[in-house]
């Protein structure tokens, strides 16, 4: 065995043991002995991750994520620490690249749908939800295709109209609770819709 597969045997013990500073440890020194490894970039950004070094753990996701450029699961690792740093928009830019490579990711459906739901795109939310449960069913309930949610421009337009129809509801609801408002829509209703 070579030095870096015992230290990533190491640092695998001692993560899944709890011991996320000897596992970072052992990952940081495994990745002197090989700096193109994707894994274990990922690997020492999740160890950072639950130490609590959110940017340390974004770092090793965008190096990751440089590695292997086409693969979504480095964009679905890097959403999770967005989110976690409270950088929703840029998690929601990754979510929609890892479903942009692999469009039948239903995890990666589902999670974009958590953080629209966060900010209050309901609308996207659920048709996310709906589409994250159709492919894990295996797509057997799916009544739309896969291509209107491939590409990110796509998601975007989801996200636009749920806004719109925010907007929406926002005027209706101060049409009823502001008083000048109400009286507005009194004479307009009065003067047959004029």
């Amino acid at each position: 065995m070579n030095n870096k597969d015992s230290h990533i045997r190491k640092a695998v013990k001692h993560y899944a043991a709890g011991h996320f500073e000897k596992a970072l440890y052992w990952y940081t020194m495994a990745i002197t002995l090989d700096e193109n490894d994707a894994d274990l970039f990922s690997e020492r950004g999740v160890t950072h991750y639950h130490l609590g070094n959110l940017k340390a753990a974004l770092s090793d996701m965008d190096r990751a994520r440089d590695l292997e450029p086409n693969n979504p699961y480095r964009y679905s690792s890097r959403a999770y620490i967005r989110d976690a740093m409270g950088d929703l928009e840029g998690a929601v830019k990754d979510y929609q690249q890892t479903i942009f490579l692999d469009s039948e990711d239903a995890i990666a459906h589902n999670n974009l749908g958590l953080l629209e739901e966060k900010l209050g795109r309901h609308s996207a939310a659920k048709a996310l939800f709906n589409l994250a449960d159709q492919l894990a069913d295996g797509g057997e309930k799916n009544t739309k295709p896969l291509e209107t949610v491939q590409k990110p421009v796509n998601i975007q337009k989801l996200v636009n109209q749920s806004r719109q129809a925010k907007s929406i509801w926002r005027e209706a609801r101060n049409v009823f609770t502001t008083r000048a408002a109400f009286a507005d829509f009194i004479t307009f209703v009065r003067k047959g819709f004029k």
